[in-house]
């Protein structure tokens, strides 16, 4: 059998900086390598499901669990039943990533939320809004598909016809829908008050993220601590609570809705974070994130193939300065195949999940 100490799927088959970064750090880790691309994508599930192959850790950033017989989604399977371990794991990532069912989860942690409305699938295609929803949603708002990614299936000006909402609907009649309050944010020393922060095993990253450019800026620490900016990773480690995924990230903007300043969760969780780097397109990731994602990951690696501890306790990561802050508890294990199995038939939200997905049968 042959094996592997890291594997990455990721689709394209040009070197994009963040693999040359992970190729890097793992060969001065002198951990094996395995690129799981097009190219070869269909061998490596044979391989792994004949149990010719076996890949101990194994960075997914490319399986699609609501599309059948996805073949990344295959391989993240095969790796967790031979016994090694997905970042992120998938019975974990296929939950979370729902966002009809993570909207009322993070309303429970008493996270702020756009005002939504949900239209499951089984709802008629002339399904209307009450007068109140519509009061309550604003004109415009967003429509957006629970289970998508990458911007699809989003309309960002809907005005609420049937026919409008039937049609955004169409995108995916299998999946449920959100329709949500628009957001737009105060200006924090003339930038736009929107972000997106990164979970990275027990680093928090915040960023500032236009919405409209969709340009990154790394925080500095005078901007986190001059603008009051803590909730930002406090809700980030409760969202890492709630879901038990190790790497994500989360949009989060300010408002002042009714003179209330909020800040707001939008796109809730992104599983699979998007590491074009910034020299590479105006709209990538700043290099050094994407370096220091990089270097985490193959650490993460080399302490879990070595059976090292696992520094569990958060810490802030900007531009100019790490932080620790109290407050923000501990970051979730990086569980083998076997303790996965232990959460997933005990943990009250994964029941709950459940509940959920066979009432929607």
């Amino acid at each position: 059998m042959k094996k592997y100490d890291f594997g990455l799927n990721w689709s394209g088959t040009a070197k994009e900086k963040f693999v040359g970064f992970l190729q890097e750090v793992c060969k001065e880790k002198k951990l094996s390598f395995l690129w799981i691309s097009e190219d070869n994508v269909k061998k490596v599930v044979q391989d792994l499901e004949r149990k010719h192959l076996m890949v101990k850790v194994l960075l997914d950033t490319e399986a699609t669990y609501n599309k059948k017989g996805d073949f990344y989604a295959r391989i993240c399977y095969a790796v967790k039943d031979s016994g090694g371990v997905v970042i992120n794991d998938p019975d974990r990532t296929k939950i979370a990533i729902d966002k009809s069912v993570l909207h009322y989860e993070l309303a429970n942690e008493g996270i702020f939320t756009p005002y939504t409305v949900i239209v499951r699938n089984w709802q008629p295609s002339t399904y209307r809004l009450s007068e109140t929803e519509r009061e309550k949603l604003g004109i415009p708002f967003v429509i957006k598909p629970a289970l998508g990614y990458g911007q699809q299936g989003v309309i960002k000006d809907a005005r609420g016809s049937i026919r409008e909402i039937a049609s955004a609907r169409n995108f995916d009649r299998g999946d449920n829908f959100l329709l949500q309050e628009r957001i737009t944010p105060i200006e924090l020393g003339g930038k736009r008050g929107w972000f997106r922060v990164f979970n990275l095993f027990n680093a928090i990253i915040p960023c500032w993220w236009d919405d409209i450019t969709s340009h990154y800026e790394h925080l500095l620490y005078e901007e986190f601590n001059s603008y009051g900016l803590y909730p930002l990773v406090k809700i980030v480690s409760k969202i890492a609570s709630v879901t038990r995924m190790a790497w994500f990230s989360t949009e989060i903007a300010i408002n002042n809705k009714d003179n209330q300043r909020r800040f707001i969760a939008i796109d809730y969780l992104n599983d699979q974070c998007a590491m074009d780097t910034q020299s590479e397109t105006p709209t990538g990731v700043p290099d050094n994130i994407v370096k220091y994602t990089a270097n985490c990951m193959a650490d993460i690696a080399y302490r879990h193939i070595h059976q090292e501890k696992l520094d569990r306790k958060y810490t802030v990561w900007l531009k100019d300065a790490s932080i620790e802050i109290r407050g923000l508890g501990v970051a979730p294990e990086l569980l083998t195949a076997n303790s996965n199995k232990k959460f997933i038939s005990h943990s009250k939200f994964v029941h709950k999940i459940l509940q959920i997905f066979h009432h929607d049968q």
